[in-house]
């Protein structure tokens, strides 16, 4: 007697096996940059200062995490609670695909996002992106289902919702707006009911979003990250043109190295599949991703450009991914069994490299293979969490005050996100500019110099101090490394 299993239990497991792959030794990538700030910003939220996230287009991860009291465990805390977020994203995968193309589509979209290395690798980490990346996926299925039902208000309001949230979660996700739009005009029939949904719903997520702008501006007088996008984005058409040139290619790596060749080009043959259906489905899809992506390729200076910008859109191609194979799938169902075995067989043969890289993100971090870029943010280079970790682990546990001094703030708060409240660790930023005035005082005369090698090597040699090593922490491939040293006079 075969027992089959009900979809809903399918999906069950699926998710608990999500949970697992993203929770699993979560804290073994030391923390970023970016990270560190949010952690830090999410603790000024508890001293009534909750707008510093704003000006750089995010605030939702930072309030969000903020909810959880970052102080203790303060890395796994803000990493665990993202999570909880990007679940419902994976969940509207799943529930995409499964109600607009078939169950097999739903479970092998559910398969596929969980061992992409391109969603595994940033939604282990206290980001916006991922944020913007679920509430992505949750507009495109709650547009959809209102393009087919468009008089039910619930779904006005979960759009709506989207919407907002995703505007909250970064200010980039303007190119996503057209979304309800683009269901409506490609799934809907009598198109007027369907425009009519569309503009009730960005009605509705523009009255959600009017109290948080107008907090936003005339209470925490923040420009809502428009500034830095403008410094990171053009409206010039001649160097919108030039910059598809050049960002074109760098794109393409990312996804190549954070799909992985072996699933990236199957993936793209996938998806060349579910488009030559010319169903309206796809049409919704493809458009929605194209649009974000040559926003994304065009508008962004190659300079800021990196792989977790494009994060949002990895949804969209696994769901055209999932599309394709799916419709292979269901084509090799009236064939011997012993084919369709040897065909699932080469099929988990091409995820392996993508199971190895989930092993060794968990186990090794300092050996992912990533792009170029994302190795030294994350790994080589001084934006990474590397001797930091080290270095405020190796204080917190020895007897005594100990007051540790950096020349940058992003040095002392990824120090600060792994000590508690209780710490005898104390931790302050000099900057370098500022640092020979404060030179007579004892909070630095008789505290820890950290410098950060080779970032801070012209710092040091400006301000002339003779400075005794005292430990030293040399990250991953040995390019950069933090020296703490004790100011002699």
């Amino acid at each position: 007697m075969v027992v089959k299993l009900k979809p809903s239990f399918i999906y069950l497991i699926t998710i608990w096996i999500y949970w697992w792959t993203r929770l699993h030794n979560l804290d073994a990538l030391p923390i970023f940059l970016d990270e560190a700030a949010h952690i830090w910003w999410a603790r000024l939220v508890w001293q009534w200062q909750p707008f510093h996230a704003a000006s750089d287009g995010r605030l939702l991860n930072v309030i969000w995490t903020s909810i959880f009291w970052p102080f203790n465990s303060s890395v796994w805390i803000a990493r665990s609670v993202t999570i909880f977020i990007t679940t419902i994203g994976f969940s509207a995968i799943i529930a995409f695909a499964q109600r607009f193309h078939s169950k097999e589509t739903g479970i092998i979209a559910g398969f596929l996002y969980i061992l992409v290395p391109y969603a595994l690798f940033f939604e282990r980490m206290q980001l916006p992106d991922p944020y913007a990346a679920t509430f992505t996926m949750l507009l495109l299925w709650s547009s959809a289902k209102l393009a087919v039902t468009p008089h039910q208000n619930k779904l006005k309001l979960l759009v709506g919702f989207s919407l907002a949230a995703g505007m909250v979660s970064k200010i980039t996700y303007l190119v996503f707006l057209p979304i309800p739009l683009i269901a409506g005009l490609t799934l809907g029939h009598a198109r007027r009911a369907q425009l009519r949904a569309a503009l009730h719903s960005y009605m509705i997520g523009a009255l959600l979003l009017l109290p948080v702008v107008a907090i936003l501006k005339f209470v925490g007088h923040s420009d809502m990250g428009l500034d830095l996008l403008l410094k990171k984005t053009t409206n010039d058409t001649s160097e919108m043109l030039t910059q598809v040139r050049f960002s074109t290619p760098i794109v393409w790596r990312y996804f190549t190295t954070l799909f992985t060749h072996w699933l990236w080009w199957p993936g793209l043959l996938a998806i060349v599949i579910a488009i030559w259906q010319k169903t309206r489905l796809t049409s919704y899809i493809a458009l929605s991703t194209l649009i974000g992506l040559l926003s994304l390729i065009a508008k962004s200076n190659p300079g800021f450009l990196e792989a977790r910008f494009a994060l949002p859109h990895v949804p969209h191609l696994i769901v055209l991914m999932s599309i394709g194979i799916a419709s292979i799938w269901l084509k090799l169902r009236s064939w011997n069994s012993n084919i369709k075995a040897i065909v699932l067989t080469i099929s988990l043969i091409f995820t392996y490299p993508s199971a190895q890289f989930m092993w060794t993100a968990w186990t090794e971090p300092d050996k992912l293979v990533l792009p170029e870029r994302d190795q030294w943010e994350y790994i080589t280079g001084w934006p990474s969490g590397y001797g930091f970790r080290d270095i405020a682990h190796y204080y917190d546990n020895n007897d005594g005050d100990t007051t540790l001094l950096t020349l940058d703030l992003g040095g002392q708060q990824r120090l600060a996100s792994y000590l508690s409240p209780s710490s005898s660790v104390t931790t302050i930023w000099k900057p370098a500019d500022k640092f020979m005035l404060d030179m007579s005082d004892a909070a630095t005369t008789n505290s820890l110099l950290i410098v950060d090698i080779p970032k801070d090597n012209g710092a040091i040699d400006a301000l002339g101090l003779n400075l005794h090593p005292v430990l030293e922490y040399s990250r991953p491939g040995e390019l950069s490394k933090l020296i703490v040293t004790k100011i002699e006079r």
